[in-house]
């Protein structure tokens, strides 16, 4: 693969043949991204997934974790600048073509989606004159802000979310049944404290016997308790104080994972109008003809190597 970078140092030339220069490591890591991209701010987002830290500025530049000093992209020679990064991101985007034996929802997807990764917002908006305006923009940008590219992707997503708010369901069940018992355990210790108090008091007594006899209740409820409390998994009584902190951290994550199921639930009701939008879309002879022409080249994707 040409680089178009001119002489290196001794230094370097050694590094390059081991492979462990900064520049060779930035090269492989630039290429991977280029590869599995098909846009610039999605490369951009792919480096950063692999542990560089991107700065912009009049020349592009990236830092890997333990590295001292940022490595211009222009260093790595004119293959790599980022006029030709985005010849070969643009050269990807051409690349990337409809296979046939792809359903029609996928067919619709692909489509759309590319309207997200080009930018192509005349094609979006010709869409969302044929769609609901509003409908069609909170696709446009649900698809964009969570870079869902493919069909497939948007499907995991889908499941991903459902599969979540099942969780935050579960963990609120689970939450409420500790917290409740967490109350019982709090009752219980505060009523047996008070019965150990008088069982103490018995020491102290002038007629033990006497003692006994008039607090027959709260011996019986003290052994009761202790009972009830090592069935709840008590041995040793807490403290109030410790008792009342498990409580309000109980309750504190409580109402965080109600939050998050909230929050979780409104993406299922987006993704839902999502999914309607996109019936509506396979069911118009109008926009499917626009955005599923009838025929396609079975082309696979490809990318440069």
């Amino acid at each position: 693969m040409p680089t178009g970078e001119k002489g290196k140092s001794y230094k370097e030339n050694m590094e390059y043949h081991h492979g462990t220069s900064w520049k060779v490591k930035l090269r492989v890591a630039v290429d991977k991204a280029i590869w599995t991209s098909i846009n610039y701010e999605e490369f951009l987002q792919k480096m950063q997934l692999a542990g560089y830290e991107v700065r912009q500025g009049k020349h592009l530049s990236f830092r890997a974790p333990e590295q001292k000093d940022f490595t211009y992209m222009k260093s790595l020679g004119s293959y790599y600048s980022e006029e030709n990064v985005r010849i070969r991101l643009a050269k990807n985007r051409s690349k990337v073509k409809t296979p046939k034996h792809l359903s029609r929802e996928a067919r619709l997807y692909i489509n759309i989606s590319t309207y997200v990764t080009t930018g192509n917002r005349e094609g979006f908006e010709h869409w969302a004159k044929l769609n609901n305006l509003k409908e069609a923009a909170r696709t446009f940008n649900y698809l964009s802000e969570n870079n869902l590219l493919n069909y497939e992707d948007f499907q995991q997503h889908v499941s991903d979310v459902d599969a979540s708010v099942k969780a935050a369901e579960q963990r609120i069940t689970q939450i409420n049944n500790e917290l409740n018992t967490q109350k019982v355990i709090q009752k219980h210790c505060d009523s047996y404290r008070l019965c150990r108090k008088v069982i103490e008091d018995c020491k102290s007594a002038k007629n033990p016997n006497a003692y006994r006899t008039k607090h027959q209740a709260e011996y019986q409820l003290h052994d009761s308790l202790k009972k009830e409390l090592q069935d709840l998994g008590v041995t040793k009584i807490p403290s109030s104080n410790k008792i009342q902190k498990r409580i309000e951290n109980l309750e504190s994550e409580q109402a965080a994972t109600v939050r998050e199921k909230q929050e979780l639930q409104k993406k299922q009701k987006t993704l839902d109008i999502i999914r309607q939008n996109f019936t509506a879309l396979l069911n118009s002879p109008e926009i499917s003809s626009d955005l599923l022409p009838a025929k396609r080249e079975p082309i696979s994707v490809t990318r440069d190597k």
